[in-house]
């Protein structure tokens, strides 16, 4: 009884959809019963019941849902009362047609009893059905005539009340599912609603749909606020968004142009609409979904807006982690080699940063140094701030701003500040030996040499052993052939048992990494190309140092494709150089700007680190000497004057006998 109850009895809630569909309905209603009162007028003249009867009658009848039309403020109440004057309308109906067809009036009962339907309240339908089954019970017990015109019994009675019972019944059931389903729809979606925007607002992402204008719908997650601040006067996303940042306001402006013209695919016209904000040091991520009509033509974008920020710092936490683990291996094969690189790098960054160059080529050489010796230690955050600083000088042929050249040394300085829980004291100060050192000295100690002689071997102990650079060179050569894509290059390095002042030499081999990548990358060919050009097994790499009277010679050759000097030549003239006989064109591939790549990766084609390489040389009052043979490869010599910061041990002899 309770649930029947619940069914009939529609919930106290009254939507302002459901308001404005019965306000709608109950007007109307009232103008369809005053349209009646011409018919039943017409009716009575027909049947000769008196038509101005009718009209008294009809308009008394009215009088009644005029009144609540106009004073009550329930409308679910004005309907109840419309149940009312349905039926009261269809006894005049069946009054004023007495005769032949008096029975048949009868229908409008029924027909009305579906109608009411349309009100979406079973409540109407029970009181029409109570309504008309009153009359039929009074009238025919007073005036019989006012509803058959034949002398009907009881059970007539009964039989029409059973239809109306059974009409009602299938009335009831539709008025409730129109309410439910139509009416109550509205509940349905804002519960619905509801749900979607409880989702929204807790799953830290922003959603919400703009036209191809940029208009915003008034639909949006409440963390978009939060994010952007309210919109206030902003109407468009590319407003609302310049709040916080002009700069991606413009760019979406942009973006939503080339999508209207249509002239690239929307594909593609997405893809340029900006992907981040930043926003007070978090970052947010923009990603975009085409929305299109029935047509298939685009018409909305649906911006789904994320904070990524923690998943950035993650990301750069592990990359760091990574690079830290590569530094420590490089650290591990040559811990003096990288401590050299690190004090070398500290001037250059210093000078970097502090603007302290000749010229914007100087500038350029020194981040170009900075680039490629990062990236052999490891340093790929270094290597890679590098890299974007050279591409701004290339295209703005200027040096950077001062904030990004202070990013640089910041980076750099946080780098470093993560080395030293693993360095340590950054000291140099230990002294290297080798067994062959050691029984050199003994050796002469007990041929008892010149004390002199014996003096200079034990202070060469200072010096780093060119074994142990070579050593590293060597290894810093295989990681670069590695990251080309070139493993099956073979490096072989003598170094004739000298000695080097780890001081004096360090700014040069830092400078001396463009020799290898220039072997590496311009020289040994691929293994498809190599075998098609005959030659048997990998590329190889030889480097020397050695002592050729009083100078100190580093020579560094391949095997590889030898220097492709027509290319030299036109790069030559396109750089107003000289460029007709060789020397003139060794003397190009030296200077700034000269490559013969043409594409810049982050390894090469920048056409600045030869450049570097003459320049430490000649600081150091060294030449140059170039040889190369096409096909066959090429070998570069650099002899510089003997001095005190190289040492070169007496040949060793077997100890006598005695």
């Amino acid at each position: 009884m309770v649930n029947l109850k619940r069914y009939l009895v529609l919930p106290s809630e009254v939507t302002a959809f459901e308001h404005n569909y019965l306000t709608r309905l109950n007007k109307i209603a009232l103008y369809f019963f005053y349209a009646h009162i011409p018919i039943f007028m017409l009716v009575a003249w027909a049947a000769d019941t008196g038509p101005l009867f009718a009209l008294i009658l009809s308009i008394a009848v009215l009088i009644g849902p005029t009144i609540a039309q106009f004073t009550f403020q329930s409308e679910r109440a004005k309907s109840m009362v419309y149940g009312f004057t349905a039926m009261a309308m269809g006894a005049l109906l069946v009054h004023f047609g007495q005769g032949p067809v008096q029975i048949e009036m009868h229908f409008y009962f029924f027909a009305l009893l579906a109608m009411l339907c349309m009100f979406a309240n079973p409540a109407v339908n029970l009181v029409a059905a109570v309504t008309v089954a009153v009359h039929h019970l009074l009238f025919w017990w007073l005036l019989p005539s006012s509803v058959f015109n034949y002398d009907a019994s009881i059970w007539v009675v009964a039989v029409h009340a059973a239809f109306v019972v059974l009409e009602t019944v299938a009335a009831c059931f539709i008025s409730r599912r129109f309410f439910d389903d139509v009416i109550g729809l509205e509940k349905i979606v804002r519960a619905r609603t509801r749900e979607v925007h409880l989702i929204l607002n807790n799953i830290g992402q922003g959603f919400m749909t703009v036209d191809l204008h940029g208009t915003m719908s008034d639909e949006r997650s409440t963390i978009v606020s939060s994010w952007f601040g309210e919109s206030g006067d902003a109407t468009t996303f590319q407003e609302y968004v310049s709040k916080v940042d002009a700069g991606v306001g413009e760019w979406f402006e942009l973006g939503l142009e080339s999508l209207r013209d249509g002239f690239l695919p929307t594909e593609v016209s997405i893809d340029q609409l900006p992907k981040r904000i930043n926003l007070n040091g978090s970052i947010l991520e923009l990603s975009y979904k085409p929305i299109n009509d029935a047509s298939g033509a685009l018409e909305k974008l649906l911006i789904i807006i994320s904070d990524i920020t923690s998943e950035i710092e993650r990301e750069q936490a592990e990359v760091q982690q990574k690079q830290l683990m590569h530094i420590f291996e490089n650290i591990m094969r040559d811990k003096l080699g990288f401590l050299q690189f690190l004090a070398e790098a500290d001037d250059m960054i210093e000078a970097v940063a502090g603007q302290k160059y000749a010229d914007l080529p100087h500038l350029k050489r020194i981040i170009h140094t900075i680039k490629g010796n990062a990236g052999l230690f490891g340093m790929a955050s270094i290597a890679s701030l590098c890299h974007e600083l050279e591409d701004e000088i290339v295209l703005e042929s200027r040096a950077p701003e001062q904030e990004r050249l202070t990013t640089l040394k910041n980076e750099w300085k946080t780098t470093c500040a993560k080395l030293d829980h693993l360095l340590g004291e950054r000291s140099g100060e230990n002294i290297e030996i080798n067994d062959a050192d050691y029984k050199d000295v003994v050796r002469a100690l007990l041929n008892r040499d010149d004390p002199d002689k014996i003096a200079e071997m034990i202070q060469s102990w200072k010096l780093e052993t060119a074994q142990r650079r070579l050593e590293f060179i060597k290894q810093q050569a295989e990681s670069l052939a590695t990251r080309m894509g070139k493993q099956h290059i073979e490096v072989k390095v003598e170094s004739n048992n000298l000695r080097l002042e780890s001081a004096k030499w360090a700014s040069f081999w830092s400078s001396f990494t463009h020799i290898l990548r220039n072997s590496i990358d311009h020289g040994i060919e691929s293994q498809e190309e190599r075998e098609q050009m005959g030659k048997s097994g990998p590329g190889s790499i030889h480097i020397e140092t050695y002592v050729d009277k009083d100078e100190f010679v580093i020579a560094v050759e391949d095997d590889g494709r030898g220097v492709d000097w027509q290319s030299i030549a036109d790069k030559a003239i396109e750089a107003k150089l000289p460029h007709a006989t060789e020397a003139d064109l060794v003397n190009a591939l030296f200077k700034d700007g000269i490559s013969t790549k043409k594409v810049v990766t982050l390894f090469s084609g920048r056409g600045v680190g030869m450049g570097a390489v003459h320049e430490e040389c000649a600081k150091r009052g060294g030449q140059i000497e170039l040889k190369s043979q096409a096909g066959k490869g090429t070998a570069f010599m650099f002899r510089f004057p003997l001095d005190k910061s190289i040492y070169q041990p007496a040949p060793r002899l077997e100890a006598s006998a005695a």
